[in-house]
């Protein structure tokens, strides 16, 4: 690079004209003079502008403004701040609109601000290190990018945040991307254990129809922070939109994508609503990782909706029990997780909110097993038949349930078998804790369940309790099934696919604890799965045969065969097919209760006129008939 220079471009000033006394005329000599003077002055800036032009010059053929030519020194022992800001100001009057900052470490001392459409490009080794820690590192304007280098927060007491986005200068979806990538940010190891301070990413609207839509943080690590990323609309909107209800404002539509986090308390805090007039919702978060530690409060806070998740969770056994590391609060909808934690995401999260998912790959949540739906939750789907479940009605086939430990309940043990998941036993469970616990005992050895999987609980919504353990008795000694402990929310709790009982004899259950102010744990229903059998299904338990209509109008009747095989079904076809190995089925649908109506109800038709089928059809097993 040649000379670095630090004086600021200006324009040429020249002492024009020289004083010259008001009570004689101008002489030729006066002339020739003044014509000296304006041109040393005129050569002499020249020089300066040429000067710095020819550094501007080579700046822009490396691809960019250098903030050296601005008078940064990157030693780290002079503030840069300024320097930094004259080098991004002179993308207003030129068309290259990148600014570097080379390998060094710079000194700032206030906000470093990213005019729109301005990206600013840090090198791999440059170093920002702020010399206080009451301020923004970086905010970016619209359109903006920064990219590359570290953000060295190790020396102060840090309580801003590394990046900020305000959402009054309205990040729009169409036609902006701002982005942020490839940077590593350590904040201070604090003095007392887990009391992190400051944000890595802030977004945050405070103002009517403000806008951050559409803005993409890439490949970002951040190490000891209270929360990693917060998105905001502040609560203030609540009340302006009592009085207009034209008031609103969105944090939506973003992009976060290979973020990783280690030590923090909150990882992702989405704080606003399901929909205006504060609407926090429709960001993605995609392959990040996050380690929980003892102190982690949560790594999933959400209060939006129809944001989308997929995390990795490290070591969530690490967090204390009183801290699920996923929390839906009240007025979340729609939201969805992806994770592979399998065991430990059932003991990690509480959803008090409206149809949000939470999955794992090859885990035994909603979607994996009809059986385990979250039956007695309100507008959730019911299956009120189960007729998979070996356990249904057991106490009908010799099964007894005896509780041998802790206060005794009230209502009857036996209902335990019963379809009806809101009906049960309840304990009061005051006084409960691990090593004094409720314990049942089911003896199922009149009709062992073969090869036995999906084996718990099911409960109330609100009578869930937080810790449980599930055993099951082989015939020669007691096996664990299935645990959780922490337990805020979740209604279902039952074993992973891999925890299975070749005949399983006894089923042992210890609980204690609940999360709910009155303390009562109600154990709704006792569920088991068979992959033999066609898991007890509904015909083999309930019935020998069951009879259908064919294409023709004949009818037919379906008999399970000795060999597990169906007799006539090459002549009509059920409705759905029967239970498989690991798989629910509706066999009968039987928990249809507008099954054969026609035959209890009636039904009419008015307005346009029947043109095809029978209304009655609406209401049998077989899907073809129909009324048009």
């Amino acid at each position: 690079m040649s000379k670095m220079r630090s004086e600021k471009v200006t324009d040429v000033n020249v002492n024009f004209p020289p004083m010259v006394s008001p009570n004689r005329s101008v002489t030729a000599g006066d002339v020739e003079s003044m014509v000296t003077q304006v041109k040393a002055d005129v050569e002499g800036q020249v020089s300066v502008v040429s000067a710095q032009l020819a550094d501007t010059v080579i700046d822009l053929k490396s691809g960019g403004i250098n903030v050296l030519s601005s008078g940064a020194t990157g030693t780290g022992n002079v503030i840069d701040s300024n320097a930094i800001s004259s080098a991004l100001s002179l993308t207003a009057i030129s068309s290259v609109q990148r600014v570097k900052i080379p390998d060094g470490t710079y000194l700032v001392n206030k906000t470093i601000v990213i005019p729109r459409g301005v990206h600013l490009e840090l090198g791999q080794k440059a170093i920002i290190r702020p010399t206080s820690g009451d301020f923004n590192i970086f905010q970016l304007k619209p359109e903006a990018r920064l990219t590359g280098g570290v953000v060295d927060l190790q020396n102060v007491n840090f309580t801003k945040a590394v990046y900020y986005l305000d959402a009054e200068d309205v990040f729009q979806f169409y036609g902006q991307s701002a982005v942020i990538s490839d940077m590593n940010i350590l904040n201070k190891v604090p003095t007392v254990k887990g009391a992190f301070t400051g944000t890595g990413i802030f977004c945050e609207a405070k103002t009517n129809m403000g806008f951050i839509d559409n803005v993409k943080f890439n490949n970002l690590t951040f190490i000891n922070f209270d929360k990693v990323i917060h998105l905001r609309v502040d609560p203030i909107l609540d009340e302006m939109f009592k009085t207009d209800p034209n008031v609103m404002a969105w944090v939506n539509a973003n992009y976060f994508f290979q973020i990783t986090a280690q030590n923090f308390k909150y990882g992702i805090y989405l704080e606003g609503k399901a929909s205006v007039p504060r609407d926090v919702g429709g960001n993605m978060f995609d392959q990040c990782q996050f380690q929980a530690e003892e102190t982690t409060e949560a790594i999933v806070y959400c209060e939006g909706a129809y944001n989308t998740f997929n995390l990795f969770m490290w070591d969530l056994h690490k967090m204390n029990d009183s801290k699920p590391a996923i929390q839906f609060t009240k007025s979340s909808r729609f939201n969805e997780i992806h994770t592979a934690m399998q065991l430990e995401i059932t003991e990690s999260w509480i959803d008090e909110g409206y149809m949000n998912k939470i999955c794992s790959p090859g885990n035994y949540v909603t979607e994996t097993r009809t059986l385990a739906n979250r039956i007695s939750t309100p507008y959730k789907g019911q299956f009120n038949g189960n007729q998979d479940d070996y356990l249904i009605n057991g106490n009908l086939r010799g099964y007894t349930v005896t509780q041998t430990k802790g206060a005794a309940p009230t209502g009857t043990l036996t209902d335990i078998f019963l379809p009806d998941s809101e009906q049960g036993p309840s304990w009061n469970m005051t006084g409960t804790d691990y090593m004094n616990h409720i314990e049942i005992v089911i003896d199922c050895s009149t009709d062992p369940v073969v090869y036995a999987q999906y084996i718990g609980t099911v409960h109330p919504w609100d009578a869930t309790p937080e810790g449980l353990l599930v055993e099951g008795w082989t015939g020669t000694e007691w096996i664990w099934l299935h645990e959780v402990k922490g337990n805020q929310s979740n209604d279902y709790l039952i074993s992973p696919p891999y925890s299975a009982v070749d005949f399983l004899h006894k089923i042992r259950i210890s609980f204690y604890g609940s999360p709910k102010a009155d303390k009562k744990v109600t154990i709704g229903r006792v569920v088991a799965i068979s992959s033999k059998a066609l898991g007890k299904a509904y015909i083999p338990q309930f019935t020998d045969a069951l009879t259908m209509v064919d294409v023709n109008g004949v009818a037919r009747t379906i008999k399970l065969n000795a060999d597990g095989t169906w007799s006539n079904a090459s002549t009509t076809s059920l409705s759905i097919s029967p239970a498989l190995p690991g798989e629910a089925t509706m066999a009968g649908e039987q928990d249809d209760i507008l099954l054969l109506a026609d035959k209890r109800y009636s039904v009419i038709s008015t307005g346009a006129v029947k043109t095809g089928g029978n209304i009655a059809d609406m209401f049998s097993l077989k899907r073809e008939a129909f009324c048009r």
